[in-house]
């Protein structure tokens, strides 16, 4: 359930490696309509978790050399990518920077070199750190590339299809989902030896509403797209300030920013932009490259980026359901990881031996105060 970067990636993976029969359902007219097409398409490899670096390397080869077939062009701009700490925040940032378990390929460089990249920036970043091979994803190309894959291997795309809760049996274990079909309204059964729910910040809804509750967090952040600027490099390379908590890169002729922001909302709430967000990304512009203070606004939006507790992804199968699995709570990572984290959550839905870093991400690290039913609830259905 979901065909945005998650469930994509798990759908191809089970269609074309582990041979699976598929059906990929999506709530809206067409995927990657919310986190998936509303994110800032960085490729950052470097994080302070080692497992998510690690999934992140693996993702970044994947589209540095896509199988045959899966697009007709680069999927990866490697405009490079400057992490940047201020005084404050330069020692704790430097801990994790440094270490080839968080930030493979990433090495510190003088802030001359920051400065001579974008001489517009204003001073205030007292360390930085560059990966050369880093940069720009293409995310529809992505998108594009794992869902047309999957349907080559004969997965089925079906959308404006929005999940109601799970089909359980009396041993609690899961065969389906039931849904909303498109057009008449009425309520569906679909049969399945497993579900995957990979709907983004809507992910939970079905298992909650089933007695299976997982606590997932969407978080609002906003980005704003300037108008073109004069000076702006087309291929610059991007600059992420620790410490200040803001990002740019160059887009569509202006610059693309972000202060950072994170706000927790209920899915449907989570795209409704704040102005006053506007004017917070307007003042950090206006401070660290004032030269573009008074660039107008082309674009200003509002995405959501899930999270489990622990800031993990959420892969795999749920142990309070036989045939529940999960590939949820991407957490803002969702394109830079996805084609690891799909594979992860295809190996389990498949039955096919688990990923090396599988069990990190299990969701039974979540429940552990939880008590699972043994069985389905005995309540009526919640659809009336």
């Amino acid at each position: 359930m979901g065909a945005g970067i998650a469930g994509a990636a798990a759908a191809w993976s089970l269609a074309r490696e582990h041979g699976a029969e598929v059906l990929l359902l999506e709530r809206e007219r067409q995927p990657g309509l919310h986190a998936s097409g509303k994110n800032a398409s960085i490729l950052r490899t470097a994080m302070n978790d080692p497992l998510l670096h690690a999934l992140a390397r693996a993702s970044a080869a994947f589209y540095r050399r896509p199988p045959d077939g899966f697009c007709d062009r680069p999927l990866v701009r490697p405009t490079g990518t400057f992490l940047c700490a201020t005084e404050e925040a330069a020692a704790a940032m430097a801990l994790w920077t440094n270490d080839p378990a968080c930030a493979e390929g990433v090495r510190e460089v003088p802030v001359a070199r920051l400065q001579e990249a974008w001489p517009q920036l204003a001073p205030g970043v007292a360390r930085c750190w560059l990966h050369e091979q880093d940069g720009v994803l293409d995310v529809s190309a992505i998108l594009a590339g794992f869902l047309h894959g999957a349907q080559a291997a004969g997965a089925q795309l079906r959308p404006i299809t929005r999940a109601l809760e799970l089909v359980r049996e009396s041993d609690g274990s899961v065969r389906g989902l039931r849904v909303l079909a498109p057009g008449s309204g009425a309520a569906e059964e679909i049969a399945a030896d497993a579900v995957l729910l990979a709907g983004g910040a809507w992910a939970a809804e079905p298992a909650a509403a089933s007695g299976l509750p997982l606590r997932l967090r969407p978080m609002r952040r906003h980005i704003r797209l300037t108008a073109p600027i004069a000076g702006v490099p087309a291929d610059g390379p991007l600059v992420w300030i620790v410490g200040d908590e803001f990002y740019f890169r160059p887009c569509a002729g202006g610059l693309l920013t972000s202060a950072c922001d994170e706000s927790e909302s209920e899915p449907g709430e989570g795209e409704r932009a704040d102005p006053a967000v506007e004017r917070q990304i307007s003042d950090k512009t206006a401070r660290w490259l004032p030269e573009f203070a008074g660039a107008a606004t082309a674009r200003f939006w509002a995405a959501m980026r899930t999270f489990a507790a622990d800031h993990r992804f959420v892969l795999g199968p749920d142990p309070r359901a036989a045939g529940l699995h999960w590939a949820a709570a991407l957490g803002g990572h969702g394109i830079t990881c996805g084609p690891e984290a799909g594979r992860i959550a295809a190996a389990a839905a498949a039955g096919a031996a688990p990923h090396p870093l599988a069990e990190a991400f299990l969701p039974a690290r979540l429940l552990k105060d939880a008590a699972p039913p043994a069985t389905a609830p005995a309540a009526a259905s919640l659809l009336g």
